[in-house]
């Protein structure tokens, strides 16, 4: 637990998802920068799979539409913490299927979820997407 590297999420988050048009912009570059600089600064830090998934999100949204990098961030996040309770594996498989057209590593992270969730619907839905996978 690095205290500065906490500090960082914390301010990085108080501008994540705030604003209105170009103050929202505004707000989501400087909480990218933040968890980038976080990412560089304390690799070591527990907060780096939390940093790994707000940036897929922050990738994932409207502001970016970046669908590439946010799935990668999203894989980061479980591959730094294999125990997240985060939702990144189901993430990054649905932007690997629907926006990347990927679908052997959407089916590879989709299997992931099956062995990894716990959560019911998470699980469910990975199980379904792979049958229909399978079936084309």
């Amino acid at each position: 637990n690095i205290p500065e590297a906490h500090e960082l999420f914390i301010r990085a988050m108080s501008y994540k998802d705030k604003g209105w048009n170009t103050d929202y912009i505004d707000n989501q570059r400087r909480a990218e920068l933040l968890l980038q600089q976080l990412l560089s600064n304390y690799p070591q830090s527990n907060k780096i799979d939390d940093a790994a998934y707000e940036l897929g999100d922050l990738y994932e949204s409207k502001a970016y539409k970046q669908y590439r990098r946010a799935a990668n961030y999203f894989e980061r996040c479980h591959q730094w913490n294999t125990n997240t309770d985060k939702d990144s594996r189901m993430r990054a498989a649905r932007l690997y299927d629907k926006q990347l057209k990927e679908t052997g590593k959407a089916t590879q992270l989709y299997s992931g979820v099956l062995v990894h969730e716990t959560d019911p619907k998470r699980r469910e839905e990975a199980k379904k997407r792979l049958d229909e996978v399978r079936a084309k």
